[in-house]
């Protein structure tokens, strides 16, 4: 069997899980490749027998690239099996309608869904997580991620449950695919810049120019993906509106040896909680099914 897993991750999360899931298809006995939906992308499918989709969800709903990749995809003769994996910030049940516009594309068009997946990774704006929290966070889903693979292989039936009205509400959550392209007009380069170039290199959608004098110019393409604010290695960007949620610095997801104090600890406390309850729990049952085996 064969698959491909077409991703877009904007600060290195999403690709993070999607390289475990390689790495488990493969120890598995399937074929299994990864293929970024950066710029130009162009696949085709007949040469695989399932595919999967992840990316970041971006306001509850899918960015609006990994949308426009959806519509491309052309129609099937065959029906092929989709499976969608997604990561946030943060695992509030709304989260999940971020797969409804990508569910009726795809079915339009012959892929038959048949697992969706929800990983919980640290944030890449509004705060950051603490180093504990980010390691919990990776810990978990590098526990999960073998087990839901075998349910893709198996192709057991797992969804995630939508809020009611799932449709309406993300269609009307989706003003931050205009937003975002609006603010990203905004975003500035301050004094600190030291011209590595890097955010001009690596913007998934070319937004980003230099002129001939070395001054920055933002178009009107932006993902809020936080690609560039994220990874300046020096911190020298403004992010528009949002300036006061920027977070800046890969996290380096190693166990720490000192637990700091968490700077937002009460936020989404019970989601949390939920979360990591029900991934405990879902990883300890298989533990005792192999066990037993």
């Amino acid at each position: 069997m064969k698959t491909i897993i077409c991703y877009f991750s904007g600060t290195g999360n999403t690709k993070k899980v999607v390289d475990k899931y390689i790495e488990e298809f493969k120890t598995n006995g399937w074929e299994a490749v990864a293929q970024p939906i950066d710029k130009d992308c162009d696949v085709d499918f007949s040469q695989y027998d399932s595919v999967g989709i992840a990316y970041p969800i971006h306001a509850f709903n899918a960015p609006s690239n990994v949308v426009d990749f959806c519509k491309k995809m052309p129609k099937l003769e065959e029906k092929k099996q989709l499976y969608i994996i997604k990561t946030s910030g943060e695992p509030l049940k709304i989260n999940n309608i971020s797969s409804a516009k990508i569910k009726n594309i795809t079915k339009r068009k012959g892929f038959v869904l048949t697992n969706e997946y929800h990983y919980v990774m640290p944030y890449n704006m509004i705060f950051r997580h603490s180093n504990a929290m980010a390691y919990r966070m990776w810990n978990t889903a590098q526990k999960l991620i073998p087990i839901d693979c075998k349910e893709v292989i198996s192709q057991k039936k797992v969804k995630l449950s939508y809020f009611p009205m799932p449709n309406s509400i993300a269609w009307i959550m989706r003003i931050e695919h205009w937003g975002g392209r609006f603010n990203g007009k905004k975003y500035k380069v301050n004094d600190k810049c030291i011209h590595c170039m890097q955010c001009v290199k690596n913007c998934p959608t070319n937004n980003i120019t230099v002129d001939k004098d070395g001054n920055f110019h933002f178009g009107k393409n932006c993902l809020m993906c936080m690609r560039c604010s994220f990874m300046c290695p020096v911190d020298a960007f403004k992010i528009g509106w949002f300036n006061s949620w920027k977070v800046n610095g890969r996290y380096n997801f190693n166990d720490p040896e000192n637990t700091e104090q968490k700077s937002h600890k009460n936020f989404c406390k019970n989601s949390y909680k939920k979360y990591f309850k029900r991934s405990e729990a879902k990883i300890n049952a298989n533990m005792q099914s192999e066990n037993n085996q």
